[in-house]
This record gives C-alpha cells, structure tokens and sequence, in this order.
C-alpha cells in the first residue's frame, strides 16, 4: 500500500453520491472500497482507491464539480477526534494549526502550510505526493469541506478573502462562487485559501481546552499506532508529557520512545524536521499554556521548558506570540 487516508472520510463521498440519486455500493466496490471497514476506528484505505471513486463518481454523475458538495456531508467525525480537537480549538487559527500538524492522519498524500502575514492567514497545499486522474474532485472537496467546518465554527455567514485554486477554471464556475462568495483565482500557481487575520483570531464560541487537549492526545494514540509516519508527533507528544517534570535531552525522548538517539535523528530527517524544530512547537505550546492559563512566573516557566535564562524564555516567547510574557498573560486573563 502506498499513500493511505482514514476510512471515515470515504463515507462523505459515499453520502455525495447518495444525494444525486446514484448508488454508491457497485462503484465502492468497483474501486475497492469496503464500507464495513467504517466499524473499524482505525482502519485506512489506499489513496489510488479513493482517486479511482473519485473519476467514477464524476463519471456516474456528469458534475464535473462534484466535490464541492462534500461541503453538505462534512462532519467533525468525518475527521476521527481530529475533527472535534477542530470543534473545540480556542479559535480558528488555532483549529488550522491542529489540521497542518495532524492531516498525516487524515491523508499522508498531501501537506499543508499555514502562515500568518499582515493582516491575513493562508492555508495552503505544500505538496501533494499521490496525484492521479482524480485529484481536481479530490481538492475540490477539500476546500469544500475546510469551508464548511469554518462555517461550523463561525456561521453561516463565514466567507474566506480569497481563494486560489491550481485547477482550471470549470463550466460550473457559478458554483464555485456560489460555495466560497468570495474572490477565486483559478489556475493559480498555488492552492491556497485567505482568510482575513481578524476572522482566524477571533474567540469560537465552542472553544475547550480540555477538550481540546483530550481530542488532541486521542489524535496522538492514533499516529502511534498507525507507525513510523506518525514519528515527529510521537516525539512531540512525548516532549509535551516530558517537559513539565523538569529539562529534557534529545536522548532521554529517544529512551523514551525505545529509539536511539541516532535513529531518532535519522527518522526526523527523513521527515523533514528536526529534534530542534519539534522542542520549539512543543515549547511554545506548554508556555502558552503556563503563561496564559495557569499564570505560571516567568522564573518557573524558564526553569519547566528547559531555558538557561529569564531573558531567552521572554525573547523566545515573544518570537512565538509577539508579545511578552506579562502582556500575554494579561490579554488571557481578560478574555478569559
């Protein structure tokens, strides 16, 4: 098996076609997708499956934009506790951020990027892995999904800034716009979708951090079974759970995880990140954490999260927030 997604995704194209009055049973079958695999909480499927559905499922409708109705399916469940960590994030950035960090277990196929400029927030494809005949569907009902699970979080009303698709522009353009009610360029450099900063920061009224951070922790269970390609979330699992009891080594996460300390460099690698690289996210989300919520001294928090000095925390701190420590706590307290 090559690139794989999570089964449950699968039952939204399942509920799509279901909606055009075609039955979905004889082209599942037809592409190798076995339904009964939905009781299964981990079970995954192979990416070149899904894109064969996809082809017959534009072939058996005669929409060739089929895949922005996935917007209708879309769930929080579709995503496994993914989805809910989304429904519970303290806003939308926050919700994003989550989906960049963990999409390997909603797709290995395909990586995302998220980035903050100005007064705007971008999400976009990084790299696809596992392109095929039905990748335009596939993305289409991506973007369409992303948008409704905005929508689930604001309202109704949500719209992006902007959207820029790499697909050419279809004969159901009026589609399109009809979904995002928002600017499109079509046959962009770049799949991406804008958001205006404001919107992305802006508190959800079904935020829960402990919630979050329980969804968070079953998403990471998932990854450590599914196996090595979960590797750099399982070594920033472990750094998150390690940090607090005092100063944590490279080495003592490699024990930890029954690896040495070469391997964990080389399995990092071969990922395209770094021991480095997942210590500074892990970092930043303990500090937010002991600074925002629990009102933790800049001293203890210096001492927790491994920093030789006051002064490093506060810089480090302020390069992850843009503001310092004090000033951050206080914007918590009040909004909180």
């Amino acid at each position: 098996m090559g690139f794989t997604f999570i089964a449950s995704t699968s039952q939204v194209l399942w509920r799509v076609l279901d909606s055009y009055g075609v039955d979905p049973a004889p082209l599942f079958r037809q592409a190798g997708l076995d339904p009964q695999r939905w009781e299964e909480p981990d079970a995954r499927f192979d990416n070149a499956k899904l894109d064969a559905a996809w082809v017959a499922a534009v072939a058996a409708t005669g929409d060739p934009c089929i895949g922005l109705r996935a917007s209708r399916f879309v769930n929080p469940g579709s995503l496994h506790a993914l989805g809910f960590a989304w429904l519970v994030s303290d806003n939308l950035y926050e919700a994003l951020e989550r989906l960049v960090r963990y999409f390997r277990m909603i797709s290995d196929g395909m990586q995302l990027e998220l980035s903050l400029s100005g007064d705007e927030c971008r999400l976009a494809i990084d790299r696809i892995l596992d392109r095929g005949p039905g990748l335009i569907p596939r993305l289409d009902a991506f973007w369409a999904a992303l948008l409704a699970l905005c929508r689930l979080s604001l309202s109704d009303a949500f719209a992006p800034k902007a959207v820029a698709l790499q697909r050419p522009a279809p004969t159901c353009v009026a589609d399109f716009y009809g979904l995002f009610r928002s600017a499109i360029e079509f046959a962009a450099p770049r799949d991406m979708m804008i958001f205006d900063r404001d919107q992305v920061e802006r508190p959800l009224p079904t935020a829960n951090r402990e919630l979050a951070r329980s969804s968070e922790r079953v998403v990471a269970a998932y990854l450590d079974r599914f196996g090595a390609e979960g590797f750099p979330d399982m070594v920033r699992v472990r750094l998150i759970e390690l940090l607090p009891s005092g100063a944590v080594d490279e080495a003592a996460v490699a024990q930890s995880l029954n690896v040495s300390r070469r391997t964990l460099q080389r399995r990092l690698a071969v990922e395209q990140t770094s021991y480095k690289a997942i210590l500074d996210e892990a970092r930043r989300e303990l500090a937010l954490r002991f600074i925002g919520e629990e009102g933790m001294s800049i001293k203890e928090a210096t001492y927790v999260l491994g920093f030789s000095e006051p002064s490093n925390f506060s810089r480090a701190f302020k390069r992850w927030t843009g503001q310092v420590p004090s000033e951050y706590h206080k914007n918590a307290v009040s909004c909180g």
